[in-house]
């Protein structure tokens, strides 16, 4: 006598559970690693557009005060040495009696307190050890490079820079965490 069991199978084997929880965890993997790689191009272009509000910000203080700017050459702006007010200007914003080279050195102080990120009462700035160098040259051209760190190595095209790094008497060591925003215009 012949027995014919016939096993009518409903579910999933362990095999097949086994093997959508890796496929799953994969997936879960790849998302974390989407949400680091997100997380870290949001800071790097937060940083991008806080350096070129910075540019524009001493640019626009350029074309209002022509004339304090009228004279050439290479001005570098960093956290080391901080930059004074202007005997002419008062706390509160307001100046009087002010030259050409005192109102440039306001813009100048001002433009640093900015870049440094104290010009917000307890704040810190974005940029990471900044430097700002303004260079103004033949023809009314006005370049302003700001130069700071990121967190991580990467290559944002140095060479592109080069020049006006050169010009700023910054290092042109190759270093993959550096970044810059380099604005040229006309006064």
């Amino acid at each position: 006598m012949k027995l014919n069991r016939r096993f009518n199978q409903t579910g999933f084997s362990l095999l097949e559970v086994m093997i959508a929880a890796v496929v799953l965890s994969f997936g879960l993997l790849g998302l974390v690693a989407m949400q680091a790689t997100a997380k870290f191009a949001g800071y790097e272009a937060r940083q991008r557009t806080i350096a070129s509000w910075l540019a524009n910000d001493l640019v626009e203080r350029a074309r209002i005060n022509k004339d304090s700017w009228s004279a050439q050459g290479t001005t570098v702006v960093s956290g080391n040495a901080i930059l004074s007010m202007p005997n002419c200007a008062n706390v509160d914003g307001t100046m009087s009696g002010c030259s050409r080279s005192d109102r440039q050195a306001l813009d100048l102080y001002y433009w640093q307190r900015s870049l440094l990120g104290t010009a917000v009462s307890g704040s810190v700035s974005s940029l990471q050890a900044p430097t700002g160098c303004v260079i103004r040259g033949v023809n009314n051209s006005l370049t302003v490079g700001i130069f700071w760190r990121g967190r991580q190595s990467l290559f944002d095209g140095a060479s592109a820079a080069a020049a006006v790094q050169n010009s700023c008497g910054l290092s042109t060591v190759t270093d993959r965490q550096r970044r810059q925003f380099v604005l040229t215009t006309t006064l």
